[in-house]
């Protein structure tokens, strides 16, 4: 009886300290204001039909509390030429070439992914790791008012980018680099800008947790200074100028990248640049007049890199919503349009539904899940959560995403 009480009793706790919080909305990138307003009211009123995902939300937090902090700087060795502040990852569809006495060059098998790409030696799982836990403690933090979820948000943040001690250098000139044809040949590549989406994360957190008491100016200053250079190199680097005329989903993240860091950064000018002429291009150039994208449904995981490329747009959208741009009712005059784009795959998010393209390898549906929840604000339509509900009842009660898009 006692070990039910106290979850109840801390849940109370919460939801008063909730209620005497009143901080202003925080002036968030990709999230909207009314929708943090309204769920804060939500959860202050005890609504039952978010209670579960509120709770999850917590229970996730408190898990980020317990982990410890990892940046750039704890994996064992540096990448060849660089230092352990740079971030070093390996491209995760390459192999060991079975044909080749040693193994090298390493030989790609798309949607393949190489466990060694997620080992320690490697930072992949480190930034994730802390963007996902220092986007979630920021949610945390802005729903509850605790301060010890912004300390740790805020801590985690400092560490990967502020601290001159632990911090990534801004730039990501060792991501994704594939094993050449001899031993100790490492080849660079410039598909591992990918990997900065992650990134996205952590400005999002920091905005979210900038009211916070934990946060400061002096924070502030030194990230947008790592952002700045992080931009600088993403927009002058040969690695970033190739990874700009992607013409698939990297060139579409590459472009929310830009967007979103420049208006993190005070750039508004180059954000709606992005947002107004290059998204603008992409989606003439992704998406075909029915909102098939057939540069992703090539792909061996080709209904996870639809959802994953719309999920770019998304963001880009977003960053639209911010400097004056409607990207979600943009169309090109021959059919080809965001909306479109997504109508043609929301059907099919559920794994149930028969993918009527080739799909081999993992796909998530709850990664995707917020577009449907902002696609429905958007567009004023409740058919898109419809969609929703052809998901594992229990998990979808106890999806985050219905708490902030």
């Amino acid at each position: 009886m006692t070990r039910r009480i106290i979850p109840a009793l801390t849940l109370l706790l919460i939801l008063a300290a909730a209620t005497a919080w009143a901080g202003k909305v925080p002036k968030t990138i990709l999230y909207s204001p009314e929708v943090l307003a309204e769920t804060k009211r939500r959860v202050q009123e005890r609504d039952p039909a978010i209670m579960p995902a509120y709770r999850e939300l917590l229970r996730q937090a408190d898990l980020a509390i317990k982990t410890p902090a990892e940046t750039v700087v704890f994996k064992p060795a540096p990448p060849p030429g660089g230092t352990k502040h740079d971030y070093w990852s390996v491209a995760p569809y390459w192999w060991p070439d079975e044909a080749s006495p040693n193994g090298l060059p390493y030989v790609r098998h798309d949607g393949e992914t190489n466990p060694e790409a997620a080992s320690k030696a490697y930072d992949r799982q480190r930034l994730r790791t802390t963007a996902a836990n220092a986007l979630t403690l920021a949610q945390a933090w802005y729903l509850t008012g605790s301060e010890e979820y912004a300390g740790k948000g805020s801590a985690l943040i400092w560490s990967w980018c502020c601290d001159s001690v632990t911090r990534m250098t801004p730039h990501l000139r060792f991501a994704q680099m594939r094993r050449g044809d001899r031993p100790g040949k490492w080849e660079t590549s410039p598909s591992g800008i990918i990997e900065g989406r992650e990134l996205i994360k952590i400005a999002e957190a920091a905005r979210l947790l900038e009211p916070s008491h934990a946060w400061s100016a002096v924070v502030t200053n030194k990230l947008t200074k790592w952002f700045e250079k992080y931009l600088h190199w993403l927009l002058t680097s040969p690695q970033g100028r190739r990874e700009a005329g992607a013409d698939n989903n990297h060139g579409v993240w590459y472009d929310a990248q830009v967007a979103v860091i420049a208006l993190y950064a005070g750039k508004t000018n180059l954000a709606r640049s992005v947002v107004g002429t290059s998204a603008a291009k992409r989606l003439s150039l992704e998406v075909e007049g029915n909102g098939a994208m057939p540069r992703e449904l090539e792909r061996t995981r080709s209904r996870h890199y639809t959802f994953f490329t719309l999920e770019a747009f998304f963001t880009l959208a977003a960053v639209g919503d911010r400097t004056g741009i409607d990207l979600w009712r943009w169309t090109d005059g021959q059919g080809r349009s965001l909306r479109r784009a997504f109508d043609y795959a929301a059907p099919y998010l559920a794994k149930e539904e028969p993918w009527p393209f080739g799909h081999t390898g993992r796909y998530d549906p709850f990664a995707f899940t917020p577009l449907f929840h902002r696609a429905a604000m958007v567009y004023k339509e409740d058919r898109y959560r419809d969609y929703l509900k052809a998901l594992p009842e229990a998990e979808r009660l106890r999806d985050r995403a219905q708490l902030f898009h």
